[in-house]
């Protein structure tokens, strides 16, 4: 009796270990920020929507991923002092020119789709994007570009060392 148990226990195990291999992988995480996740989906809707800069070369994924950590640094310290919010009408000023590089209307609902995005996503995302410019700009002024740039590298540098970074994500050589 014992020995049928062990063997119907194995044969369920089994079944579960193949079922679970046979499993449809829908997102991955790329790294984790302070415990909070970037998943490949944000990757790729970053880099399918332009949310962050186009790597001029190298790796696409590691050049958005790191952008998308910086990114999450950046709008911790942000909100911590709450800027305020964005005019509606910039926000859309935002969706309207992604809305563009996509030709046909149908394209851009389309391409939301295709990297789990809504509407108010994307939204939410420029508002935080837009709220991240106007702390930085409140924070370092709008002097000498280049200076500002290093003084923008230095504290994000500094964000880094003190946060918790867990990169995931191998680059391919």
């Amino acid at each position: 009796m014992r020995t049928r148990r062990l063997v119907f226990a194995a044969v369920v195990a089994l079944a579960g270990i193949g079922r679970a291999s046979a499993a449809d992988v829908i997102d991955r995480v790329m790294a984790v920020v302070n415990r909070q996740p970037i998943l490949l989906s944000d990757v790729s809707a970053a880099m399918l929507l332009q949310l962050v800069p186009r790597p001029e070369a190298g790796d696409p994924l590691a050049s958005t991923l790191e952008r998308l950590i910086e990114r999450s640094l950046i709008l911790e310290e942000v909100e911590r002092y709450q800027p305020p919010d964005p005019a509606p009408e910039e926000i859309e000023k935002r969706v309207d020119a992604i809305r563009q590089r996509f030709g046909t209307p149908d394209a851009f609902p389309k391409a939301l789709t295709s990297v789990g995005m809504t509407d108010a996503q994307l939204r939410s995302h420029i508002r935080d994007d837009l709220r991240s410019v106007t702390y930085i700009n409140q924070r370092f002024g709008e002097s000498d570009p280049d200076a500002r740039d290093t003084l923008v590298a230095e504290w994000v540098g500094s964000l880094r060392r003190r946060a918790e970074v867990t990169v995931l994500y191998v680059a391919k050589p």
